[in-house]
């Protein structure tokens, strides 16, 4: 490892966030499972005007994606037949990715275990509930194609430009704010000071005598 703890961290940033992006077997469908039971539970729906259901895509060629079903109540006929929204979603992308950059983030991070572990269950929380709110705005953005949500064209226009924007930053932001909030004091940018000032006194001690 470099002795430089710039390099260091990003030495360790690196080899963690290569190994949880390996394919491991069952660790990534542990996770989607995992992803479309939060979603359920949070967003899932059954009621007199909606329903919103979470299940796998059932498609061999995208074996991680999720599939949000949206249903407006009001327009299906009696025997159960109408349109449906369906919103797929690749897991994998949606929810792995920036939970693995914050995990080798946080653990790659040059402060005492006992910090990191507890950065790291803060952080989890945090990053599973912003994946959950992103995902809210999904599943909201997209009632607008069965009437559950009515857009003029200026908010549709905007509702678009920010979903866009969405889906190209917030996969690296989000994990990065989450783990400088977690990981770091306010008084640690003080005592690598005073670590530093008390190995050049030691280095000039050795150097008089």
């Amino acid at each position: 490892m470099p002795h430089n703890p710039l390099l260091r961290f990003l030495a360790c940033f690196a080899i963690l966030y290569a190994a949880l992006l390996l394919p491991w077997p069952g660790l990534k469908d542990a996770y989607c499972s995992w992803f479309r039971t939060l979603a359920s539970l949070v967003l899932g729906s059954s009621d007199s005007r909606r329903e919103i259901t979470f299940e796998p895509l059932d498609d061999p060629a995208r074996p991680r994606f999720t599939r949000a079903v949206i249903v407006n109540r009001s327009l299906m006929k009696p025997d159960g037949s109408g349109p449906v929204r369906n919103l797929d979603l690749d897991t994998s992308a949606f929810g792995w990715g920036p939970t693995a950059l914050l995990v080798s983030l946080v653990l790659a991070t040059p402060l005492p275990w006992k910090r990191r572990w507890r950065a790291l269950f803060l952080g989890l929380i945090l990053e599973q509930g912003f994946i959950v709110l992103w995902l809210a705005y999904f599943v909201w953005y997209d009632s607008a194609e069965i009437a559950l949500v009515a857009f003029t064209p200026f908010w549709r226009h905007a509702a678009s430009v920010f979903r866009e924007t969405l889906l190209g930053q917030i996969n690296l932001a989000a994990p990065v704010l989450i783990w400088i909030l977690v990981t770091f004091r306010r008084g640690d940018r003080e005592n690598e000071k005073a670590v530093v000032s008390r190995k050049d006194a030691k280095a000039a001690k050795g150097m008089v005598l």
